[in-house]
């Protein structure tokens, strides 16, 4: 079973109330949920609407069209008929002769019951609720605790009116599960703390800012210092500050923050300084679409800052790896003294997803520092690949050196030709280290694959579904999913490309960034692509018919 609810309106009217409530409950009696935030760039008005997918088992991806629709208000209502299944059933506050194909909640009672301005969309919350099963009694779970008794009263009442008025047309899952509702940004924020952050600064930019809200949240309580910085570059200058006095530090932004964050890259990049930066991104260039989702920042975050370094890149694939990765991020950049970005989307920030619980048991907190008294100790040894750190006040004998320029073993600055060629040539050992140890692409689909897609990060999600949906049709189809997307090793490709009719890419950019990158690295090239740039995230429907069309076009 998977059913889709969209709840639609205007900014200010309570969409994500309502989808808060609708999957916390549903979630708590057994429910698979994965929901997702689609809204315009303003506090109030415009058209604005949640997707939530409901299901009894885990879910990777969104649906386009709802069997349930929630109108919030006229705007909302005109746009049901093109969001809705041929089967699907609108819930909209009107006058009940109006429309007999849809459940209407008739206005004149709904005032009658409930003095909430809310009423329609609680009542709506209450059907819903009842229509997945639920007992009358979750609805005690409606309460808020920042309004007044009162509201909370009226609201409930008006929860009460729509259950009574629905009847149940499924169960819950009988097997319930351990789990827990995350979204992308907070998963990204867990992991750095996991990992032992201490010191986060960034200058607010959606959709990143909820990795630094939620950090602040929990700033007391973990010991920690959030730093919203006056811009860009202060936050990004404070974290490698932070970091090359020995803090695990890290700063997230989007695109165009990232863009003035590059020189400063730069710099953790010659003084070998780690420093994990998250950026989530959405579409561009300048301002954009600062509230919709794109991944066209790779091409210029593998080659962002001057001149030629080392850097990671990871693009996590879900919320759960979101986690994960950002926990890896940091003993990554601590292992080998470089920058890594972990490249995320407003597509898994502002999506929540029912995921198991995380498991910390094996998870190891490698600094990579020297402890001890060296004598003659050369913090830039051009031999030391990794590892074998230490910063300034890590003992009382050791003088350490930063600085921005190139420079000898110890950090003092120099033109020498030799010592200009040997950092050079250490960075380019560290890029080859640094492909040996990242992780290899995730495959998943049929063994026998005529058809492979290649993708990276959140396209992940909906490729999966697609793949099963295909597989089902008869496709011989497999994937392959990066989340670590750069440097890549040049043998990566090798156990798949030979058994492979057609490689199709799949990337939300237009010019197949990722694509070029894998051809620059491998050698690997691809036989068609799959492309969305509209904002909007992929669907496995979507996928699924850009693959006809290719598969309809070879004959």
């Amino acid at each position: 079973m998977k059913k889709t609810i969209i709840v639609a309106g205007a900014a200010g009217e309570g969409i994500n109330t309502v989808e808060r409530f609708i999957e916390r409950i549903l979630k708590k009696v057994g429910y698979e949920i994965f929901s997702y935030k689609n809204y315009m760039s303003r506090v109030r008005g415009g058209y604005n609407y949640s997707t939530i997918v409901i299901s009894d088992k885990p879910i990777l991806s969104i649906e386009d069209q709802a069997d349930y629709f929630v109108a919030l208000n006229q705007v909302a209502y005109a746009n049901a008929r093109l969001q809705l299944k041929e089967d699907g059933i609108c819930l909209v506050e009107g006058d009940p002769s109006e429309e007999k194909e849809n459940l209407i909640f008739d206005r004149s009672l709904l005032k009658e019951v409930s003095k909430s301005k809310n009423a329609f969309s609680m009542a709506a919350v209450g059907a819903l609720l009842r229509v997945f099963g639920c007992e009358q009694e979750v609805l005690n779970d409606l309460n808020n605790s920042k309004w007044t008794d009162e509201v909370n009263a009226s609201n409930m009442q008006a929860a009460v009116f729509g259950f009574e008025k629905t009847q149940p047309l499924f169960a819950p899952p009988e097997n319930l599960k351990t789990r827990i509702l995350m979204g992308g940004n907070q998963a990204v924020a867990l992991g750095a703390l996991s990992a032992g952050l201490s010191f986060y600064s960034a200058y607010p930019m959606a959709p990143s800012t909820g990795i630094m809200t939620y950090l602040a949240s929990v700033e007391k309580e973990m010991h920690i210092i959030v730093e919203q910085a006056e811009d860009e570059i202060a936050g990004i200058m404070a974290a490698v500050g932070a970091s090359s006095n020995g803090v695990r530090a890290m700063t997230g932004t989007s695109g165009g923050g990232f863009a003035l964050k590059v020189e400063t890259i730069g710099f953790a990049a010659v003084s070998e300084t780690p420093i994990v930066i998250a950026n989530v991104q959405r579409p561009g260039p300048a301002t954009g679409l600062p509230t919709r989702t794109e991944q066209a920042d790779l091409a210029f975050v593998a080659t962002a800052s001057q001149g030629e370094f080392s850097r990671i890149i990871l693009a996590p694939l879900t919320v759960e790896d979101a986690f994960y990765t950002t926990f890896r991020a940091f003993n990554l950049a601590d292992e080998y003294q470089v920058p890594v970005v972990i490249l995320t989307d407003q597509l898994l920030a502002d999506t929540t997803q029912s995921i198991p619980k995380f498991k910390t048991d094996d998870l190891k907190i490698e600094r990579h520092l020297n402890t001890e008294i060296t004598p003659d100790y050369k913090r830039y040894a051009f031999d030391q690949i990794s590892g074998n750190r230490k910063y300034p006040g890590i003992d009382a004998e050791t003088l350490i050196m930063t600085d921005s320029h190139v420079h000898d073993e110890y950090g003092a600055v120099t033109e020498e030709v030799e010592a200009t060629l040997a950092l050079k040539r250490k960075f380019l050992k560290r890029i080859e280290a640094i492909k040996k140890t990242l992780k290899k692409p995730l495959f998943y689909g049929d063994q026998a694959y005529e058809t492979l897609f290649i993708t990276w990060g959140s396209t992940y999600g909906a490729l999966k579904d697609a793949v099963d949906e295909l597989i089902l049709k008869g496709e011989k189809v497999a994937l392959l999913a990066f989340s670590d997307v750069f440097p890549l090793d040049k043998e990566v490709m090798d156990p798949y490309v030979s058994q492979a009719k057609c490689i199709i890419n799949v990337e939300g950019n237009a010019m197949n960034q990722f694509g070029m990158i894998l051809r620059m690295e491998t050698g690997v090239m691809f036989d068609a692509s799959i492309n969305k740039y509209d904002g909007r995230p992929f669907s496995s429907a979507y996928i699924i018919n850009e693959f006809e069309v290719i598969n309809h076009g070879k004959h």
